[in-house]
């Protein structure tokens, strides 16, 4: 691929397979690149067409080009096309950290007057090493490395540094993706558990950038556990209790910047000040008998489009949640969408939606008949 003012392929067979994988990865993402015009092009270059003059094939790079950058921008994906968008980001942020370094004109400015820059044989190198890189791409099944390639993809292009490299206790590339797939749903955010907030920082930043209009609720006592585990686990009284890092104040400080209200107590009671629909919940209490008050609680604001996200099932640490969840799935009023220990073993996360009303009764003494 050479450029002196538009770009010109040495092997338009070779970028036509570039253009099929592309197009093949990129249709598989919701909602996709079906209304671009440029997306369109690419189609048509993956079909064999457009590759057949100069300015075809400049105009076809261009379309390349645009929809490597609308992919890494576009963030809520499906599943099995996280490696895809997290390469697309990598490809699309190396490209324009050369057009910076080359003083090119701006890329939205490529297709109608051509490539403009310092050294344009250069710049049409890295777009050839992209296109090569695209070639040589196999779209992997769902991986725990491709969700950590996604999410360090998202928050390097969208989180500050001083944010990014903060230390969360949960895991962020197994949380990061599904919160990412919930925006489309109507409604806000709520974290139980919060510890230190770091999460809901990280998480709180990333839905602003995204230009999302939404809340993000972080519930803790800030002090630790009021009550021992009741089957005897690991934590108790005061467990999480870090009083050298004031995580209330701490959150009320981003709260000034952020959509981000930290929620102080009890979280089976303070849970109640939630009035609104919520598209995403994240429950980190450790302990099925916090868990079950909580989620029954809140259960009028989840519709069936709500994603209910679950730490620490099977832990040995926490030795009630499991049960807990298995209870809920059991009664048909959750239904399982992703366990984590299915790609990565002891990562103890599980994803759910609402199937079915609410059991009656408390946990640990509800009669529960499998739902068929």
């Amino acid at each position: 691929m050479a450029s002196k003012f538009g770009f010109a392929l040495s092997d338009p067979e070779a970028f036509q397979s570039t253009a099929r994988i592309f197009v093949a990865c990129a249709s598989r993402m919701k909602p996709g690149l079906a209304d671009r015009p440029s997306f369109n092009l690419l189609k048509a270059a993956a079909d064999g067409s457009r590759l057949l003059d100069a300015k075809g094939q400049h105009a076809t790079v261009c379309a390349f080009l645009d929809c490597l950058k609308h992919v890494s921008e576009q963030g809520v994906s499906t599943p099995e096309t996280y490696t895809f968008v997290a390469k697309c980001s990598e490809y699309d942020r190396y490209l324009d950290h050369k057009a910076v370094e080359y003083r090119a004109n701006l890329r939205a400015d490529w297709s109608s007057q051509s490539l403009k820059s310092d050294n344009n044989t250069v710049l049409a190198r890295v777009v050839d090493e992209i296109a090569m890189h695209m070639r040589a791409f196999s779209e992997p099944a769902l991986s725990y490395q491709s969700l950590v390639d996604y999410t360090h993809a998202r928050i390097g292009a969208l989180v500050p540094a001083e944010i990014a490299d903060m230390r969360q206790e949960a895991n962020i590339a197994l949380i990061l993706p599904f919160l990412e797939r919930s925006l489309t749903v109507p409604g806000d955010v709520a974290e139980f558990g919060c510890f230190r907030g770091i999460l809901s920082v990280k998480l709180a930043w990333l839905i602003k950038a995204l230009g999302f209009h939404k809340h993000y609720y972080a519930f803790d006592t800030f002090h630790g556990f009021e009550i021992d585990d009741p089957a005897g686990g690991a934590l108790g009284i005061g467990a999480f209790r870090d009083d050298a890092f004031n995580a209330f104040n701490f959150l009320t400080q981003w709260s000034r910047i952020l959509p981000l209200t930290p929620i102080k107590g009890d979280a089976t009671k303070t849970c109640a000040q939630l009035t609104g629909p919520l598209s995403f919940v994240w429950l980190d209490l450790d302990m099925g008998v916090l868990m079950d008050p909580v989620l029954q609680r809140i259960w009028p604001l989840c519709s069936a489009d709500t994603i209910i996200g679950v730490d620490d099932v099977g832990r040995p640490e926490t030795p009630t949640v499991a049960p807990w969840l298995e209870e809920m799935v059991t009664a048909g009023a959750l239904e399982t969408v992703f366990n984590s220990d299915e790609i990565a073993p002891n990562t103890f996360i599980r994803f759910l939606r609402k199937k079915g009303p609410f059991p009656e009764g408390t946990f640990g003494e509800r009669r529960i008949v499998p739902q068929r």
